[in-house]
Order: C-alpha cells, then sequence, then structure tokens
C-alpha cells in the first residue's frame, strides 16, 4: 500500500472513532424502523453505538451516513469498506482452508461483486454534495476498473450492473463537460441494456438514445447520430443555458440472504477418502433432487446454504414536478433481479465447496465413531453446530433505482415528488425547496422510500 493511501485510510479511521460512541448495539429491526421514519440522524447513532472494523458493519455506515447527510463521514466509512473489501478478495488463504473445515463464516466477509461496485456510486454521489466533481470522476473510474479486473479475471464474466453504472457515470461525464467519455459510458450503457431488458425488465432510459444523438453530433462522429436518430429519434430542443435536475430514486430493502438447509444422500455402499472428496462432492451434489429408499441410504448429509428472499417495495414510480413540467422517473436499476441472478449463477460453486465440507465432516465422524461411540456423537454435535450458512450482506442497499432528468432554467426551483405503487396508488408526496440550477449546470439529489 502507498503512504498517500495509507495515511488516508488510518484518517478515515480516526474520523470513524471520534464519531463512535456509546456501548449499546444495534439490531437490523430497529434500524429499519428509523430510517422508515426518515430519522436518518437517529439511524447513524444507532449504528455508532456498536462500532467495528467488519465490512459489512462499514458498509451500513457508509450508507447511512450518506443518507443522514454527513457525507464526510459516508467516504470515511467507504474509504476503509473499500480497501477491506480489496484486500479480502485477492488473499486469506488460510481461512480458506479454515471455512472448508467448519464454515464460511470464518472467512472475514470480502462483499459481493455488486456491494463493491455500489461502494463507487455513494462515493460519487457524496463528492457531487460536497461540490468536488473531479473526485466524484474518481469514483467512477474505479468503478470502471474493478469493473475491468472483473472481466480479465474471468473470460465468461457477465454483469448485467454494469449497464446502469455506466449509465451513471455518462451522466456524470455529461456534467462534467467530459463529452467524449460520457459519449463511450452511454453507449456502454445502451449496449448492456439492450442485452439485459429481457432477463432483468429495465429497458433503457429514454433519453440515452438522444443523449447519444447530441454528443456525437458535437464530436463530429455525423454517421453514429443518423444512427441513433434512426434507432431513438430526433432529441427535443433544450433552449440554450437552461439546465438539468437529476433526480434518483432508490427504493425498498435489496434481496435478503437467508440460511436454507439441504440434505443430500450417502448411499450404503458409498466408500470415498479424502483426496476424493471433490469428485465424490460433485456425485452427492448430483443427488440432491433424487428420492430414494429407505433401504439404499447410508446417511443424510446435511449442507447449510445462503438464499435470497426478495423484498421488493410497494413505491415503486416517481414523478416529478418542476414549475408547469412533469417527468416519470425511469427505472435503471433492479438491484433484486442482478443480485439474485448473480447469486444463483455462482450458487453451484457454493453448493460443492459445502458439500465437500460436509463429507470431510462426516469422514472425521465416521473415523471417531469407529474408536469411539462417545467421540463420534461429539465429532457429530460439532459438526452440526459448525454448519452455519454465510448471510452476511450489506442489508441496507435499495431494491430498484430510477431516474427522472428534468430540464429547467437557470434560477431556484421547488421539486415536487410523488411516490406511488406501478398503477398510481398509496400516492405519498414530498417536495425540495429551493433547488438551484445555474445555467447549463446539473444539480443532482437522490431520495430514499422504504415501502
Amino acid at each position: 500500500m502507498s503512504p498517500r493511501r495509507l495515511r488516508r485510510l488510518l484518517l478515515c479511521l480516526a474520523a470513524l472513532v471520534l464519531v463512535s460512541g456509546g456501548c449499546a448495539s444495534y439490531s437490523m429491526q430497529e434500524l429499519r424502523g428509523s430510517l422508515a421514519s426518515g430519522d436518518y440522524g437517529t439511524s447513524l447513532e444507532q449504528l455508532k453505538a456498536d462500532p467495528d472494523l467488519s465490512l459489512p458493519y462499514l458498509l451500513e455506515v457508509g450508507l447511512v451516513a450518506h443518507y443522514a447527510g454527513e457525507f464526510d463521514q459516508s467516504n470515511a466509512a467507504f474509504e476503509i469498506a473499500e480497501y477491506i473489501a480489496e484486500d479480502l478478495y485477492t488473499r486469506h488463504i488460510s481461512r480458506e482452508a479454515a471455512a472448508l473445515l467448519t464454515s464460511d463464516t470464518v472467512r472475514p466477509y470480502a462483499g459481493t461483486r455488486y456491494e463493491r461496485l455500489l461502494i463507487h456510486y455513494y462515493r460519487a454521489l457524496n463528492y457531487v454534495y460536497l461540490g468536488l466533481p473531479d473526485d466524484a470522476l474518481v469514483e467512477v473510474r474505479r468503478a470502471g476498473s474493478l469493473l475491468r479486473s472483473y472481466a480479465d479475471a474471468d473470460d465468461k464474466y457477465e454483469f448485467a450492473g454494469a449497464a446502469f453504472f455506466a449509465y451513471f457515470s455518462g451522466i456524470l461525464y455529461e456534467w462534467a463537460g467530459d463529452w467524449n467519455d460520457a459519449y463511450i459510458a452511454y453507449r456502454w450503457a445502451e449496449t448492456g441494456y439492450v442485452r439485459y431488458s429481457d432477463a432483468y425488465g429495465v429497458r433503457p432510459p429514454g433519453d440515452i438514445g438522444h443523449r447519444l444523438v447530441r454528443l456525437a453530433r458535437g464530436l463530429g462522429f455525423d454517421d453514429d447520430a443518423e444512427k441513433y436518430v434512426e434507432l431513438y429519434g430526433e432529441p427535443p430542443d433544450v433552449p440554450d443555458g437552461w439546465g438539468e435536475i437529476v433526480l434518483f430514486h432508490e427504493s425498498g430493502y435489496a434481496p435478503r440472504k437467508f440460511a436454507e438447509d439441504i440434505i443430500l444422500p450417502i448411499l450404503s455402499g458409498d466408500e470415498f477418502v479424502e483426496r476424493e472428496v471433490w469428485s465424490f462432492a460433485d456425485t452427492v451434489v448430483e443427488r440432491r433432487h433424487i428420492t430414494y429408499e429407505d433401504a439404499e441410504l447410508e446417511y443424510l448429509l446435511r449442507v447449510a446454504l445462503p438464499s435470497y428472499a426478495s423484498e421488493r417495495p410497494t413505491l415503486t414510480r416517481m414523478d416529478v414536478g418542476v414549475a408547469d413540467q412533469s417527468v416519470s422517473a425511469t427505472r435503471v436499476e433492479d438491484l433484486d433481479r442482478v443480485m439474485t441472478d448473480t447469486f444463483e449463477s455462482e450458487q453451484g460453486t457454493v453448493l460443492l465447496r459445502t458439500a465437500a465440507r460436509s463429507l470431510l465432516k462426516y469422514l472425521a465422524y465416521r473415523r471417531a465413531k469407529k474408536k469411539n461411540a462417545v467421540a463420534g456423537w461429539l465429532v457429530n454435535a460439532f459438526n452440526v453446530a459448525s454448519e452455519v450458512a454465510d448471510t452476511r450482506s450489506w442489508q441496507t442497499l435499495p431494491c430498484l433505482i430510477s431516474v427522472a432528468r428534468v430540464p429547467v432554467p437557470p434560477g431556484t426551483h421547488d421539486v415536487r415528488m410523488a411516490f406511488s405503487d406501478a398503477g398510481g396508488r398509496g400516492r405519498r408526496t414530498e417536495t425540495l425547496p429551493g433547488v438551484t440550477v445555474a445555467p447549463g449546470d446539473t444539480a443532482f439529489w437522490n431520495v430514499r422510500t422504504f415501502d
């Protein structure tokens, strides 16, 4: 690690320690209650009352501090979280070996690929609100580097969540006047949304084609501009000097992890030794959905696996009014579907590793039982107690992200927001007063609903 980054991490750690206090613990149920009431300050205090340096804790602090408007504290938590996730993602070989003998919870939680990516989304917004556009663009570029590292590590890697982040990057590059990078980002976003629209129900945002037309013309890419006009039509005229208000609506909660028990059969006559555990684990996993007669069974192997439970919100729609203009937000990300699909694509590997771990425990139990019945019972009791699924995650993430982009004349505006279900029912309204937009500039805001 460079001395500069070490110094920055130490400063972040000091900032978190100084603002933490108390000795009471928090529960996720209590935290959700204060979040739902919009009392983000209390939510942050609940977290600070029971501090630690685990990745899940730091991610929760980073996000809640962001909603509380404590952007420096949020960035401090995310800075440490990012370092921990990066470090854990590439090492801890000894803990990997220990996890094979006990459970995945022995390993420090390194975060999912998508959780690591969303750190940069919130850090970029923090810097936008702090008036540090260059730092916001650094986060965008670091996210792009992270996505490339995922692809380099796995030549079969496909990640639907990259479309949203490419679109978000395009918005920030365009705001910063970096037309070329904005154009590239929007092109990547359009490609990703088209590719995954059927699987995830998130289609290209309506404005993306018009942005591509304007940017292509501004960059002199006339053939590209003509192609996008054919696909999306001519962009609407925007008066010179007008700016834009960009509102992100984050709704609900990302899917919740829970433990699921699975029973795998070992048949009479099955023989294997420790060096064959992986191949035999594959055999046992293939039996998962096959029914056997009791006489065929030697042992029922219990394995504990993490699984996801969707918690899709009710208020999925946001309508925005500014002066005489009205815009409906467009869904740009479905974290529920992306996270669940990514998780399911990796579930085969998790199941195989878990089955191999349980088989090693079974061998230990069988050896102990041959020597002594009591020893066998003790080993089996340990095996049952240590078979725990890893259900750690970033629990306060939203389920859905939508965006509304409203062109406005320069000046100060009251922004009206109406939240409802897809059919317009359950309507709830909020107002952002006094949003100032300079000529040709962009004002950003992100809002969260939980129901």
